[in-house]
């Protein structure tokens, strides 16, 4: 007989939205599939909003969501981005969380982020890197997360526009180890690129709006006993693996597998075949009660 363990999908960005296709990393006769869009994400209104839109909001928001959905306990599932409010949340809800599927860890600490957008990942990259960098004059190089945001903050919506776009398919040239067209497509399309670029620079010029820099880390010990799975790709250049490496020197009780041919991307095939397997281990763990 089936039984529908709930399990909540975080997605990624901040602001990238879910999609029909987060289902798939899930037996649907199982799992009690639960997708939502962030604050000012996908479907959410109002659209690219910034206002009232923190990490401690959207935990509320999942709070809230659990409670509406009458659900007691659910498994919590998130990549890049997702990782970090899968993190956050549960360490804030460790009784309420039964395990944990993380993927591509991105911590958010300043090293992460300037390692990105602040000329790191032009090394692998420079000739994506090229139209980003060019973008911005060369007197506001010296911090091109608040040269962007001056920008994705415009009163002036065509501005943002052109900057969401550029700030957006920086992000999708880099996301596989081999190239996607189709992803890349998408920083292409306002209405995705306007939260995209929008919500992801408002996060990360307030650093998360995570009190320290090591928050994630230092409170590891509050899901210490919380069953999980790390996946993370060798090559990803957005979330680079020492990331993930310094997640699971502290937490080495979470099971830690390395993708040895993929980048960031959730649809590469070894991540999108790992997260599919993992969440089959969580299947054959779940008891009765949905615990392990």
């Amino acid at each position: 007989m089936a039984y529908h363990q709930p399990v909540v999908f975080f997605h990624g960005g901040p602001g990238a939205g879910t999609s029909g296709r987060d289902r798939r990393y899930f037996d649907p006769d199982f799992f009690r599939i639960i997708l939502f869009d962030q604050r000012g994400a996908g479907k959410s209104k109002p659209h690219a909003c910034l206002k009232d839109n923190t990490t401690w909001d959207l935990i509320k928001d999942i709070e809230k969501l659990r409670k509406h959905l009458n659900i007691e306990k659910w498994q919590v599932f998130g990549g890049s981005w997702g990782s970090t409010l899968a993190l956050a949340y549960t360490q804030a809800y460790a009784e309420r969380v039964t395990g944990m599927v993380l993927r591509g860890i991105f911590l958010l600490r300043k090293k992460e982020i300037d390692w990105f957008y602040e000329g790191g990942a032009a090394t692998i990259y420079p000739d994506a890197w090229e139209s980003f960098r060019d973008f911005i004059p060369n007197e506001e190089r010296d911090n091109f997360v608040v040269a962007y945001g001056k920008r994705l903050n415009s009163n002036d919506l065509r501005k943002q526009k052109a900057a969401a776009k550029i700030w957006t398919t920086w992000e999708m040239m880099t996301s596989h180890l081999l190239p996607n067209e189709g992803y890349m497509r998408r920083g292409q399309d306002d209405l995705f690129s306007l939260a995209f670029a929008r919500i992801e620079n408002h996060y990360f010029n307030n650093k998360g709006f995570l009190p320290t820099d090591s928050y994630l880390l230092d409170n590891v010990e509050k899901i210490r006993h919380i069953p999980a799975i790390i996946v993370q790709g060798r090559y990803d250049v957005c979330c680079p693996m020492i990331s993930a490496w310094d997640l699971h020197k502290a937490w080495p009780e979470a099971d830690f597998k390395v993708i040895m041919d993929a980048g960031h991307s959730a649809t590469e095939p070894g991540i999108t075949a790992e997260l599919v397997a993992a969440n089959e281990q969580f299947k054959s763990l779940y008891g009765d009660n949905g615990q392990f």
